[in-house]
């Protein structure tokens, strides 16, 4: 199989989420360099197209609030996306795809899985939806972690990222949560396609 050679994500939780969907497809990362941009993922994304013309290139990004995946890239990316750039969109985050391996993120903040929604990319806002799971969870550390602090601004906790890359580098099943995530499944997809040519 065919490597990346540039990594480009929107966030810092989404380079383990990259590094065990890679590793669960048999797909080594061994040389490939992991950026998160400054300034904005958007503004440099013509940049990493440009890079597709001699590497293959894997970007992961958020959908948000824009209507949908297709008309979000053709705003950024106005003449095309060069077939070597693979760039995925989570809807509506990237922790839709974490909560739709719903049995291994439920035992990790140990809490029922009967409360986790029947459509994760449906979430409006899927980190929410993640925390307020957690304040469910009778584990003190998993409070502590995840929850924010009362009065504080944030949506959550200081070591919210530590902790979810624990979960997702240990626990969390891409094969399993592509089942019930269809950007997921999309994304195993395109990457296949991508690294077998």
């Amino acid at each position: 199989m065919t490597a990346f050679r540039l990594v480009v994500t929107e966030g810092l939780l989404e380079v383990p989420v990259i590094q065990k969907l890679l590793a669960s497809l048999g797909i080594s990362d061994q040389n490939t360099v992991y950026v998160q941009p400054r300034g904005g993922f958007w503004d440099r994304v013509p940049r990493y197209n440009d890079a597709a013309r001699h590497n293959l290139v894997l970007g992961l990004a958020d959908l948000e609030s824009s209507p949908c995946p297709s008309g979000l890239i053709a705003e950024h990316l106005p003449h095309g996306v060069r077939p070597q750039f693979v760039l995925r969109i989570a809807e509506r985050m990237l922790e839709s795809w974490l909560l739709a391996d719903k049995e291994s993120l439920a035992d990790f903040l140990r809490v029922s899985r009967h409360t986790f929604p029947r459509d994760p990319e449906g979430e409006e806002h899927p980190k929410r939806t993640l925390v307020n799971l957690a304040r469910t969870s009778p584990d003190r550390a998993v409070l502590s972690d995840l929850v924010p602090e009362a009065g504080s601004r944030g949506i959550a906790g200081r070591a919210y990222r530590l902790r979810m890359t624990e979960y997702v580098l240990a626990h969390w099943r891409p094969a399993r949560a592509a089942r019930r995530s269809q950007s997921l499944r999309r994304a195993i997809a395109a990457i296949k396609v991508a690294t077998q040519t």
